[in-house]
């Protein structure tokens, strides 16, 4: 006699059973976009060659559908139940000279947030020792500035403090604005694993939320960061009164780049008061998990990041965001200066989902592994 238990582990699958049951389920069903493209990219892998259309498709099939076949693609691609604890620090507030019309940071609003000066290293270090203690493998800091031109002795500070953190050995990344191709390989001799550019919305889009730096010049910085050896780290936010249209450019544009955004993060703005945005409605969590689910099917292999917003959805709700294929959240007290989720809560999440904290991974790590599989793939082919 068998039970239901004996047939059905799915902690057993492998990518050709899982394979198997996405395609039973395809056949079995009226085949949304999301099912065909999730069916393609587990049996394809990544590609760049996406169209508008495509992604538009995949974004608007029902959305349980979408959840489903985004969760199988996270199966296959990700190791699921990882989620990467990251914490983000404001190693230099206020005062910024753009005009993001969502950001408190900027000097053009009133929002109470004050120009402050660049920290420390002894706090900025012991920032990092703390976040590490409490379960972080990336530490991120974040200045606003709009560019790094003219921060000569800031910069080399910055460079100071990216060698420390490596050393202790977590990723390091850094949003600094705008870079020049010298200061990108500067930070990644210095030991940065990652840099952080959001695109933040579509280019269609972009004008309405900044006019202070164009959306080719933040394409300039990640391929500046590309051609460095640094992994990218570029999303966007919604909820900034943009159209679905705008979303699905935002993803259609970081899916067709020459290689994928390691990291993809996904924020729901966080109306601050005093910015042009402030009355904004808030970002419904069936929002967020069309943009992580298709994100996930669009590009498999990349860290989709659950960031900003995260402190109005409740536990369920991020459950249905990691199902969907996030696997990458931030702790602490704020995120740069809006509050961020508590850090017992996150681990009592933790605890009643089964996730698992992921180890930190450092591009060099990668390389040494993409160049061993290349060699054991060529004794095997000559053997």
């Amino acid at each position: 006699m068998f039970s239901i238990r004996s047939i059905f582990r799915p902690q057993q699958l492998r990518p050709s059973s899982l394979f198997s049951l996405h395609s039973s389920y395809s056949s079995s069903t009226s085949a949304s976009a999301a099912s065909i493209q999730a069916d393609r990219t587990i049996r394809e892998g990544p590609r760049n060659d996406w169209t508008r259309r495509e992604i538009k498709d995949v974004y608007d099939s029902p959305l349980l559908d979408l959840l489903f076949h985004g969760a199988l693609v996270h199966r296959h691609a990700q190791n699921f139940r990882e989620v990467q604890q990251c914490t983000l620090l404001s190693i230099k507030t206020g005062g910024c000279s753009e005009d993001c019309s969502y950001c408190p940071q900027s000097s053009r609003y009133s929002t109470g947030v004050k120009a402050q000066k660049l920290m420390t290293k002894e706090d900025v270090m012991e920032a990092a020792k703390k976040a590490k203690e409490a379960g972080s493998t990336r530490f991120c800091m974040g200045a606003a500035w709009r560019d790094t031109v003219g921060r000569k002795t800031n910069f080399n500070q910055i460079l100071d403090y990216v060698k420390e953190i490596r050393d202790m050995g977590i990723e390091v990344c850094c949003t600094l604005g705008m870079l020049e191709k010298q200061q990108a390989q500067e930070l990644k001799k210095a030991g940065l694993t990652a840099y952080n550019h959001n695109l933040d919305t579509s280019r269609e889009y972009y004008p309405h939320i900044i006019t202070t730096r164009t959306y080719d010049e933040r394409l300039k910085t990640l391929e500046y960061v590309r051609e460095a050896g640094i992994n990218v780290c570029s999303g966007g936010i919604i909820g900034l009164g943009e159209a679905e249209e705008d979303r699905v450019g935002l993803l259609h544009t970081l899916a067709t780049l020459p290689t994928h955004p390691e990291s993809v993060p996904i924020n729901a703005l966080l109306a601050v008061k005093g910015t042009p945005l402030q009355d904004q409605k808030p970002v419904e969590i069936w929002e967020m998990i069309r943009m992580i689910a298709t994100a996930r099917i669009v590009m498999p292999k990349a860290m989709v990041r659950l960031s900003a917003g995260r402190v109005r959805f409740s536990m369920p709700e991020q459950a249905l965001c990691f199902l969907a294929g996030a696997n990458s959240i931030f702790t602490g007290e704020k995120l740069l200066t809006t509050p961020n989720n508590d850090f017992d809560a996150d681990q009592l999440m933790f605890k009643v989902l089964g996730l698992i904290p992921k180890a930190p991974s450092f591009p060099e790590d990668e390389e040494r592994s993409f160049e061993s599989e290349n060699c054991q793939e060529a004794v095997s082919s000559s053997g």
